[in-house]
């Protein structure tokens, strides 16, 4: 098998068994969290290097190397501040979906992470007949996520416009009760995490009772239904950071 293809796999298999360990086992314990804290790791790594790599080659251009100022910028606040953004964003956002996320949605997240992860590796391999290390991976990081992190935005966003269904009570019922009503779903067991998903199911009961009490508002339905369209673009990021986590320790180049 090829091997582009060969880790593209591994990048859309790993998280998708991360996340539903995380799914199965999060009823029986609050230890079910080390399932994400994995999958975080290697999103934080994956993005480190990139972001550190690319501080370094414009610090090589712009600084001599027996310049003092090079001992200050190393760029390794920078690469934790973005890695920790990057995951503090999307960990919490992949974790939720996997516990809501329909099979139309989940198909579909499984398929851009494949996607954006082939191209990735596509476009640094061609690209590293061109131009020098670490630009090949640099400039395949960006484009590789966007070209297809936007489409399939699109097509998500028109998924959850389609198919999410109000209940009739959210027309009927006051707030505090759509609210109390939202929490049947948490995990019986009453742990930390069964506390932080209360939030969770409280703020998605709250989006679904204002979609039906302002239906006849169909901007502030649009607008409600954003994050949707920004998992595509998060899902596809963590992709390509992933596949370059895998790439980088399968031809033994970690950072």
């Amino acid at each position: 098998m090829n091997l582009m293809v060969s880790i593209a796999l591994v990048v859309t298999l790993i998280p998708a068994l991360l996340l539903s360990l995380w799914n199965l086992t999060l009823s029986y314990s609050d230890w079910a969290v080390l399932w994400l804290l994995v999958l975080a790791g290697m999103i934080f790594r994956g993005n480190w290097s990139i972001v550190i790599a690319h501080w370094r080659a414009e610090r090589g251009i712009v600084l001599r190397a027996e310049s003092w100022l090079s001992r200050w910028f190393t760029g390794r606040v920078w690469a934790f501040l973005s890695s920790a953004t990057l995951v503090l964003a999307l960990t919490p956002a992949l974790a939720w979906q996997a516990l809501t996320m329909s099979t139309v949605e989940a198909i579909l997240l499984l398929t851009l992470a494949f996607a954006s992860a082939w191209l990735f590796l596509s476009m640094r391999s061609f690209l590293a007949r061109h131009v020098i290390p670490p630009f090949d991976r640099i400039l395949a990081t960006g484009p590789s996520a966007w070209l297809l992190g936007l489409p399939f935005s699109v097509i998500l966003f028109f998924i959850t416009w389609y198919t999410t269904t109000v209940p009739a009570e959210m027309f009927s019922a006051s707030f505090s009760e759509i609210i109390q009503s939202n929490f049947r779903h948490i995990p019986e067991t009453r742990g930390w995490i069964a506390e932080i998903l209360a939030v969770g199911y409280a703020i998605e009961a709250a989006k679904l009772w204002l979609i039906a009490q302002l239906r006849n508002y169909p901007i502030v339905t649009l607008i409600l239904n954003l994050d949707a369209a920004l998992l595509g673009l998060l899902v596809a990021r963590a992709s390509v950071v992933i596949a370059h986590f895998v790439e980088a320790h399968y031809r033994g180049e970690v950072e």
